[in-house]
């Protein structure tokens, strides 16, 4: 008896199937100028370099010539452009074949066999743009305005503290979280004061009000540095008005903007939260946070220090379902749930034909 072939419900099922979009990479910070570095995403090998101008650039991993990888014996690096270690043929950020050292001419075969990326670098951030059909990017990413105001311990922001780990996890696991009203108080130790969900295009936002509950359960993390349940019960022992934004750009990048004032301080904080796919069953899963002062007395630094560590924590404690969850593509919904469904529809469009 032959076995049956299903087509999966959503797009997004398919095997080696990724989402239209931005795909954050890397932050800026972590790609000097001459530095050459090796990338893995979309079961594809990439380089990723930064050129003599400051500029980066993405390319396929493997020379057309004879496949040497790029960043072999850590690459080499002609100004703006990348040379191939085995033979010396060097390439523009465009994938453009322009030298062959010991060549006569360069083959016609050659000019554009090595295939780049259209990348976008701002806030601090590195993203890739990853389309199936190779169509033009689409321009949905907006600036994060404090981005590089000053630094932490004075009236200004400070660059990203971040935490990124490679979880088994899909993006369609991630990206639900948007929706689920349900799992505060499971998950987060919280109650739900108030909670909306807003669809455009582009972009699906949450808007919540969510307090502190002793009485809620909360997941606590593997691997922390510090006591989760003690920093928790220190919030509750601070009577906090707290509200938040969260915002995902596309198929795979959260802003998440929240604000919260007590007697003891008030402060302002931008999250970036990305899940980058490497494979059919793997992301790079990251946290990022800046942190500021709402008014013009300086955070304390024992705040400034913990926050960032509690902000992970956070987003870590939904990776501890994630990255042991089975998705349903029929789930069994109940009156309190967020809009799954209408959810799955909209990050369906991202893997779908435009035309």
């Amino acid at each position: 008896m032959s076995e049956l072939n299903f087509e999966p419900k959503y797009a997004f099922m398919k095997p080696n199937t990724f989402a239209r979009g931005w795909h954050i990479v890397m932050f800026s910070a972590e790609l000097k100028v001459g530095e050459i570095k090796p990338i893995n995403y979309f079961n594809r090998e990439m380089v990723i370099y930064r050129g003599e101008s400051g500029k980066a650039a993405i390319l396929d991993a493997y020379c057309p010539h004879l496949g040497a990888h790029l960043a072999s014996n850590g690459g080499r690096l002609k100004g703006d452009c990348i040379a191939c270690p085995f033979h010396g043929w060097t390439y523009d950020s465009e994938g453009t074949c322009v030298d062959i050292p010991y060549a006569n001419s360069i083959p016609p075969k050659a000019v554009n066999a090595l295939k780049a990326y259209p990348i976008l670098e701002k806030n601090g951030f590195i993203a890739i743009w990853n389309d199936p059909e190779n169509g033009e990017p689409d321009n949905y990413l907006p600036d994060i305005p404090v981005f590089g105001k000053g630094s932490n311990g004075e009236k200004g922001w400070g660059d990203w503290q971040f935490h990124r780990s490679r979880v088994r996890a899909k993006g369609c696991d991630v990206i639900e979280n948007i929706v689920d009203v349900g799992h505060f108080g499971y998950v987060h130790g919280g109650k739900v004061r108030e909670f909306e969900n807003k669809f455009t295009e582009f972009t699906v936002t949450q808007i919540s009000k969510v307090d502190r509950d002793p009485n809620a359960d909360m997941i606590i993390p593997t691997g922390l540095s510090f006591d989760l349940s003690a920093v928790a019960a220190e919030s509750l022992a601070t009577e906090a008005d707290a509200w938040g934004d969260a915002t995902y750009h596309g198929p795979a990048i959260m802003y998440y903007y929240t604000e919260s004032r007590s007697e003891a301080f008030s402060y302002q904080s931008w999250w970036v939260n990305y899940h980058t796919p490497i494979n059919d069953e793997e992301v790079d899963l990251c946290s990022a946070v800046i942190v500021n002062s709402l008014t013009d007395e300086p955070l304390p630094q024992d705040f400034i220090e913990q926050y960032p560590l509690t902000a992970h924590a956070a987003f870590w404690q939904d990776v501890e379902i994630w990255q042991d969850k089975m998705y349903q593509p029929e789930p069994i919904l109940c009156d309190g749930d967020g809009p799954v469904n209408k959810l799955r529809r909209w990050y369906e469009n991202f893997y779908l034909p435009r035309t």
